[in-house]
């Protein structure tokens, strides 16, 4: 099985993340000021494609063998994510000592236990390891609801949760002590974003078509009110933004993903499996870890301005995945294909979507 545009779309979600960091970093081009914020909306599609991917990938395993094998899920995560990010973690920490970046108290522990996104007082060079932490705690709760719960009542779960995720941050919102990157950090607040994901694979893995107006020209009106809609309930009030913005850029952004793995022809389908969009998804990972210490807009330091920063954050990423990434992601392979027999009905699938 082959799930089309899922590379392209994981390529898409990074160049927003570029984008919204290069923006006010020193001699990047003016236009790009406005584009600011763009980063968060990559991080909200990269939240999305990874619920899909992981359920979709454990629903089939469940179908195939009956059961879902929580210990090699693990072992194959572990492959595919630890080694290039506690490398990344390590060369930040040589870079403090040498005195090229400052990090602040706890960054390192927090960033080494995935739990960024409960330290709301952090530098940048760690920074972004919060959505990699969201990523991992799902990781490790998700596939045990899963196999606990029962595809059905798991359905329902999802579901449930996604409708009570503008509730929750609602709360935080009119919590005394809450900080405000919480509402856009902690796991409970950002958990719908997966959850939404998983509703796709769900809907997905039942046969569920997407509706013929998804598939049709009204789906640039839905692209467009991704970015837009959050961006002016925010000019509205800050607390529909983190409330119900947040839940409106999740579905625009399930929609999104659902129409683009549904077509199979068009100018969208052809960028998205473009062979350069597809390398650019597999470097994906590696390119969100390093593009942070040298897209930063707080730094006036030579290898944080436009545009060597851009070239150092592709340097050392490509460095990252040749050489650390995909030997790693070579083992994981060899485990996904000694795991069970059905491997082999999965192999395409495996080698086209590099998981987040």
């Amino acid at each position: 099985m082959r799930i089309h545009s899922l590379d392209g779309l994981r390529a898409a979600s990074i160049l927003l993340v570029l984008i919204g960091h290069v923006a006010g970093t020193v001699n990047a081009p003016l236009w790009l000021t406005p584009l600011h914020n763009l980063g968060n909306f990559g991080v909200k599609l990269f939240f999305v494609i990874s619920g899909f991917l992981i359920t979709y990938l454990l629903l089939e395993e469940k179908k195939i063998s009956g059961n879902i094998n929580l210990t090699q899920f693990y072992l194959r995560r572990s492959f595919r994510i630890f080694p290039a990010f506690y490398c990344y973690i390590f060369c930040i920490v040589i870079a403090e000592y040498f005195g090229w970046i400052n990090l602040m108290p706890d960054d390192v522990f927090h960033a080494a236990t995935y739990t960024m996104n409960y330290h709301h007082e952090r530098a940048w060079a760690l920074n972004h390891t919060w959505s990699l932490a969201v990523e991992e705690q799902f990781y490790l709760l998700w596939p045990f609801l899963l196999l606990l719960l029962g595809n059905k009542h798991a359905f329902t779960f999802v579901i449930g949760f996604i409708f009570l995720g503008p509730f929750i941050r609602a709360g935080m919102w009119f919590a005394n002590d809450t900080d405000v990157s919480a509402l856009t950090r902690e796991f409970q607040a950002v958990a719908d974003a997966l959850a939404s994901g998983c509703l796709l694979a769900f809907l997905r893995h039942r046969g569920i078509e997407p509706p013929n107006w998804l598939l049709s020209k009204w789906f640039f009106v839905i692209a467009t009110s991704f970015f837009i809609i959050p961006a002016l309930l925010y000019k509205i009030e800050p607390f529909l933004f983190y409330s119900i913005g947040q839940s409106v850029a999740n579905i625009m952004a399930v929609l999104i993903v659902w129409h683009c793995i549904s077509m199979g022809k068009g100018l969208l389908f052809t960028c998205l499996n473009h062979p350069f969009s597809i390398w650019l998804g597999t470097l994906s990972y590696s390119l969100y870890l390093w593009q942070e210490p040298f897209l930063n807009s707080w730094s006036v330091s030579w290898f944080a301005s436009w545009p060597i920063n851009i070239v150092l954050a592709f340097l050392f990423a490509i460095m990252s995945f040749y050489f650390v990434e995909r030997p790693c992601l070579r083992i994981k392979a060899k485990l996904a294909q000694s795991h069970s027999a059905p491997a082999k009905t999965n192999k395409p699938f495996v080698k086209q979507n590099h998981l987040l």
